[in-house]
């Protein structure tokens, strides 16, 4: 019974010790390649109209970005899609939330 205790322990603390799998990340569920589309159809127009750029990714940048992790992230993803009346559903906003991670900030949780 002491055995398979102690070597319970040390499996515990070996699968503890692994690092978290790419489904552990924020936005997981996303698909960035649809959330980029998505971002271009729903979103640049009006940051365009914000900053007075090209692109619309001005506000992404370090002088105007705040948003401090994930969750806000995804925050701000459903907000600005509800005020823009996409009618977006979870997959969506989780989508766009991945693009948006990947191409600009880089939460790992």
């Amino acid at each position: 019974m002491r055995t398979m205790v102690f070597a319970l322990g040390i499996a515990l603390a070996a699968a503890a010790s692994l690092p978290a799998t790419a489904s552990a990340r924020p936005f997981a569920h996303g698909d960035a390649e649809e959330g980029r589309a998505l971002h271009g159809e729903q979103c640049v127009s009006c940051h365009r109209s914000m900053f007075n750029d090209e692109n619309g990714d001005t506000i992404y940048s370090a002088d105007h970005r705040k948003i401090g992790n994930s969750a806000h992230l995804r925050q701000r993803v459903e907000a600005c899609a509800s005020q823009v009346g996409a009618g977006w559903f979870e997959e969506e906003i989780e989508s766009v939330s991945r693009h948006l991670n990947e191409a600009y900030y880089g939460f790992e949780e």
